[in-house]
């Protein structure tokens, strides 16, 4: 039956839910500990140092995670199977449960607690090997979008270093700019097959690499923009995950009309919350 075969929480703090046991907790930040599955155990570097160095998680956060289930992957059985990647206190669902954010498209809120055996039905729920968050349609496309949240200048540069790596040609750049399809987490949250997972993350490694080993984001001590190369994995990742599946990143097949995604690959990202709001953490608003 179809499915994830690995699944992962990553957590820089205990995570909201009760797990079943067969979740491996990867903790980065704070949350690490000896026993536990630890970003600092990671055996690939980064820039000038570890995906725990003090000096670039801040940057990284969740991405160092990611990281490292992607190297965890590689020492393991990957063929024909898939992996399920999660958060502390977001999961995915394939159907709408839960009751609708107020305050974030698409974003399911949940109700606290939410014990083990609940999350056990929801991932006994999974049908496919293919399961992501509900798309956002952005007509400014995904640069405009970026420049909106955070500071273009980190954007344009990551963008640029994609580029020398040899991830994106320059040829494309226009379309990648124009993406009017943007997969929240990209191939960081949610269900996919293990090659997929480990080829897309394995594109992203130099460039974040580079960065770290020449930059740092515009503003490296402000506790949500210094977060600019999670910010800019998600959109790159995002954009890579569906030139892999085929699909149009503009969100317009080649006739003019608007793209419809398979909706058994599209679910609803899913998070606790007490009062029925998204908070995200680091901003003030």
């Amino acid at each position: 039956m179809p499915g994830p075969d690995y699944f992962f929480c990553i957590a820089h703090e205990p995570p909201w839910f009760d797990l079943p046991d067969h979740v491996e907790v990867v903790a980065t930040g704070k949350y690490q500990a000896d026993g536990r599955l630890n970003i600092r155990d990671s055996q690939r570097t980064i820039g000038t140092g570890s995906l725990n160095g003090d000096n670039f998680y801040p940057y990284l956060t969740g991405t160092a995670g990611s990281l490292y289930i992607s190297e965890l992957l590689q020492g393991r059985p990957t063929e024909g199977r898939s992996v399920c990647v999660f958060q502390y206190r977001k999961l995915i669902s394939p159907t709408p449960i839960g009751e609708p954010s107020i305050n974030y498209p698409f974003m399911r809120m949940l109700g606290m607690p939410f014990g083990k055996e609940q999350v056990s039905e929801l991932f006994a729920s999974y049908a496919t090997d293919l399961l992501m968050p509900h798309p956002f349609i952005m007509s400014e496309g995904i640069l405009a979008q970026y420049a909106a949240c955070h500071h273009v200048a980190d954007f344009l540069l990551l963008t640029r270093i994609a580029i020398d790596r040899q991830v994106l040609h320059e040829s494309e750049i226009t379309t990648f700019f124009g993406a009017g399809i943007f997969i929240p987490g990209g191939v960081e949250f949610g269900v996919f097959p293990c090659h997929l997972y480990i080829g897309i993350l394995e594109r992203l490694r130099p460039v974040v690499d580079e960065f770290l080993i020449r930059h740092a984001p515009v503003e490296p001590h402000h506790e949500y923009q210094r977060r600019a190369l999670s910010f800019f994995a998600e959109r790159l990742t995002s954009y890579l995950l569906l030139k892999e599946l085929g699909w149009p990143v503009s969100g317009v097949n080649p006739d003019g009309t608007s793209c419809e995604l398979p909706a058994q690959n599209i679910g609803y990202m899913c998070t606790l919350s007490e009062n029925g709001q998204y908070r995200v953490f680091g901003r003030s608003d």
